[in-house]
């Protein structure tokens, strides 16, 4: 006995009625069983090893259209091109619907090409069910693994548990690494940013570069939201950078920044950093992302802040914002300070002119003067007083310690003579992907020719 078919019967899938319900759903479906009795009976010739039609009745009791059915579910199939593109295009961060778009040009239009663009959207959602945790896991300490073989000062520590499941975990990549040096003086620290499959909370060290924006100075991926699981992840990151900033900022600091006036905080408000980069990483991650898509697209994300920077520092050797005024002292920052940041100066020298100042009291070299400032407001006038001791000093120039390196453009800065990581194993796979499509496509016809 063998468990081959030898006689089959196939059926129209509008055969039968519909049978009824004990209680009507509130929002009914679609019936498609009309009692269409068109269908083939076909035997198996053990002699001929060929299948024999017994009977076959074409008869429907409904319209056909060929047209039509070329999109029911049961003719509804992804090429291999179209997983491959589907595929890269995911990983990528594109949106389903550009990729169907993308793959119905192909092919001169949506009606040619088979699909449809929720049949894009359930080979993703299929792709990241068959991703458990723990394949998850294993692949994003392979990832890990290769990044700190290309570069030895990629840093990674992974926390597990008695059981060996996952816990927490942090990752720095080597051009962050190196970028503290310059930026680390203020981090703002977040983990109100979950999005991934396992919904585990993902926090990040953000600084501010040269050029007044955000930058990534690590990340962390942490099992719980508890103190244990802070405690381990600031331990593995002061770990890797050596020293602690000199204030960091984290989300639950916005009633106390009174406490910290007349402190450098890099012109950066409570959070304000990694709230601005919830909206950058939300061009790439998503509430569905597994983990290994989670640290693929972080090779994306670095790759473009890397590029942005490039890009910033391009514009400030080509090109400098005229000065607002004639003071030697605006020119001095005009000549050190990175575009960006010297707009925010020139703001300040500008609104000197909302200030008058007149001398109360000489004393010596000493002299006291009244500062006030004019501010208007509904037709009424009020002045805000300041009272200023100066020394008898004519600044035609700011001494050195007063302009800060961390915004200066004439530095050359280590961490910009290194690549962010790049998953090139990752590359090579994707860029087989459509070759290896074309091959198996190209085969598949010359088999049917």
């Amino acid at each position: 006995m063998t468990k081959e078919p030898i006689n089959q019967s196939i059926h129209y899938n509008q055969e039968g009625f519909r049978g009824s319900r004990v209680k009507e759903p509130t929002r009914k479906n679609t019936v498609v069983d009309v009692g269409c009795r068109a269908r083939i009976y076909a035997k198996f010739d053990r002699e001929k090893k060929d299948w024999a039609l017994l009977k076959v009745d074409l008869r429907h009791s409904h319209p056909c259209s060929t047209k039509k059915a070329v999109h029911y579910h049961e003719n509804r199939e992804s090429t291999m091109h179209a997983k491959c593109m589907i595929e890269v295009n995911d990983e990528a961060g594109i949106r389903p619907n550009k990729t169907f778009l993308a793959l119905a040009n192909e092919v001169g239009g949506p009606s040619n090409l088979g699909l449809f663009e929720k049949d894009v959207k359930n080979y993703i959602s299929a792709r990241l069910r068959s991703n458990n945790i723990n394949a998850d896991v294993k692949e994003m300490l392979d990832y890990f693994m290769r990044m700190k073989e290309m570069n030895p000062n990629f840093f990674y520590v992974v926390n597990v548990d008695d059981d060996y499941k996952f816990r927490s975990a942090v990752w720095v990549d080597a051009r962050c690494r190196d970028s503290y040096e310059y930026y680390g003086d203020v981090v703002s620290f977040d983990t109100t940013y979950s999005t991934n499959q396992h919904g585990l909370p993902f926090a990040t060290f953000v600084g501010v570069n040269h050029h007044g924006k955000s930058t990534l100075l690590g990340c962390a991926l942490l099992g719980s939201e508890e103190i244990p699981s802070f405690e381990w992840v600031f331990t593995q990151w002061l770990k890797c950078m050596g020293t602690a900033p000199h204030g960091i900022i984290t989300d639950q600091c916005r009633w106390v920044p009174i406490f910290f006036k007349g402190q450098f905080w890099a012109s950066m408000k409570s959070a304000q950093r990694s709230e601005s980069m919830h909206s950058f990483f939300g061009g790439y991650l998503h509430s569905k992302t597994s983990l290994v898509q989670f640290v693929h697209e972080f090779d994306n994300v670095l790759g473009n802040k890397e590029q942005k920077e490039l890009e910033d520092d391009a514009a400030d050797s080509r090109g400098f914002i005229p000065c607002a005024t004639s003071s030697t002292i605006e020119r001095q920052f005009q000549q050190e300070y990175t575009n960006d940041i010297f707009r925010d100066v020139q703001t300040e020298f500008v609104k000197k002119a909302d200030y008058n100042i007149r001398a109360v009291n000489e004393q010596g070299d000493l002299a006291w003067v009244k500062v006030e400032q004019k501010i208007l407001a509904y037709e009424k006038t009020r002045y805000v007083t300041y009272n200023v001791r100066l020394n008898h000093l004519t600044l035609n120039k700011v001494p050195s310690c007063y302009i800060l390196r961390r915004w200066s453009k004439k530095i050359k800065r280590k961490h910009t003579y290194i690549n962010s990581s790049h998953d090139v194993r990752r590359s090579d796979e994707s860029q087989n992907l459509y070759p290896e499509g074309c091959v198996h496509t190209s085969t598949m016809l010359l088999r049917n020719l």
